[in-house]
């Protein structure tokens, strides 16, 4: 299995982006965790169904929800796993996946105790 991205969250950074407004990272935060479910299973569901395109596409829509909450190597990790979506690379993408998902998970632990 792939190691998992470390997940980093940089509060000062994320409220300073958001010009110190808490209520709209809470409100960024609460609908990450509302989406983050149905995340998990779209991508299940593209890799038992060896769709890479859609794999890509959910990659790139996670990708763009943590430009706005986390960045750093989770970011990248994201980024990787959209580049690698091609029906030739599915089979080293499950692993990858589910460290991502698990990443993921983390996140939405971490901001929600920080910031919902």
């Amino acid at each position: 299995m792939h190691a998992p991205p470390p997940v980093e969250v940089d509060e000062a950074e994320l409220l300073a982006r958001l010009g110190g407004r808490r209520d709209l990272l809470a409100m960024l935060v609460g609908l990450f965790s509302a989406d983050l479910p149905q995340i998990h299973e779209e991508f299940a569901t593209a890799l038992a169904a060896g769709d890479a395109a859609c794999v890509r596409r959910i990659a790139h829509r996670v990708v763009g929800t943590l430009a706005n909450l986390s960045g750093g190597p989770l970011l990248e990790y994201g980024r990787d796993i959209e580049e690698l979506a091609v029906p030739e690379n599915l089979a080293i993408l499950g692993p990858r996946i589910d460290a991502f998902r698990a990443a993921l998970d983390e996140l939405e632990q971490r901001l929600r105790k920080a910031f919902a």
